[in-house]
């Protein structure tokens, strides 16, 4: 076990790198601990703690920690949950998914979900090779977490297989057709029918990835029913009130499957998008559905409890608190 003495500070930048052989430019964010405080407020829609641009890192190696955004968010939708990782001591990245992000829409990427591990799979060899960061990253104590269609592709990236024809399938089905309607595009159907399934890899686990958290994970519709066996540790976090990947048929069905995963529920009236960061009141008015939460309901008070069970399991998994 490695003991980390959290900072006050977190250091934030803009990464980019370019997958040249599939064709993906990949922007991405960092967040670190940093003992710089030059930290200023952020100019994003969001409530978040302040950071520190471009800051200097602090000489020591920490763990890296990849997040993966939802359907049509982006690097930025879960830094209320990067910044409380970097406060403690991790080193944390998050992708724009290529194409299918809140600025850059193209339809066929919204169901090719295999591109999304394989982004991971490409962005740590990345990081891993640059001298810019490499010699602040363990690369022994690596973790993924992710939301909604990231919390898919950390699983993947864990060992998890979907089977295409059978999420075809089960796509295609009058009670599961609501799944696959989004906000940020509509009806996924007419596209989830043309993949070819000739084409999705048959494992896209990444062996360097040592634990992962899935929070309302999506497209539990592909899973077999077989027992899923090989697979790192696993945490999966569902809403109980979530209408968009509903417990029934994706986090429950994970952690039905994935044998010794853990579970935990989010009570009340919490809906999938709970894991979003907290909104200002502009941006509340303005996207309601993913900012305004029911009355009864406290977004930042909802964080605070996940962060403490995900370092908990971070620090259980990776050897590290």
């Amino acid at each position: 076990m490695i003991y980390y003495t959290p900072v006050n500070n977190v250091g934030e930048q803009k990464i980019a790198y370019s997958d040249y052989i599939r064709g993906r430019p990949l922007s991405a964010q960092l967040w670190y601990p940093t003992e710089d405080s030059n930290v200023k407020d952020t100019e994003r829609p969001f409530v978040l703690p302040p950071t520190a641009k471009n800051a200097e890192f602090i000489q020591n190696k920490h763990p890296l920690i990849v997040l993966s955004h939802g359907t049509g968010g982006n690097r930025f939708s879960l830094s209320w949950l990067a910044i409380e990782l970097a406060k403690n001591g991790y080193f944390v990245v998050a992708p724009d998914h290529w194409g299918n992000t809140l600025d850059n829409k193209i339809p066929e990427n919204f169901v090719r979900y295999w591109d999304r591990p394989l982004d991971i799979h490409f962005l740590i060899s990345s990081l891993l090779d640059d001298t810019r960061f490499n010699s602040y990253i363990d690369s022994s104590r690596i973790a993924g977490i992710g939301f909604s269609l990231g919390g898919y592709t950390t699983l993947a990236l864990a060992g998890v297989k979907l089977d295409c024809d059978t999420l075809k399938k089960n796509a295609s089905l009058a009670e599961n057709r609501k799944q696959f309607v989004v906000p940020e595009l509509g009806d996924l159907q007419e596209l989830m029918q043309k993949i070819s399934c000739e084409q999705v890899p048959l494992n896209l686990r990444d062996s360097r990835v040592k634990a992962s958290v899935a929070l309302s994970p999506a497209l539990g519709l592909g899973l077999p029913k077989v027992k899923q066996t090989n697979t790192s540790p696993v945490l999966i976090i569902g809403a109980v009130d979530d209408s968009i990947a509903p417990l029934k048929t994706n986090a429950i069905r994970y952690h039905e499957v994935i044998e010794n995963s853990k579970y935990s529920v989010l009570q009340g009236k919490v809906g999938h998008y709970i894991f979003l960061n907290e909104g200002k009141l502009k941006l509340i008015n303005e996207e309601p559905v993913y900012y305004r939460d029911h009355n009864a309901m406290d977004r930042k008070s909802i964080h605070q409890k996940l962060v403490t069970e995900i370092l908990a399991f971070l620090s259980e998994h990776l050897k590290y608190k």
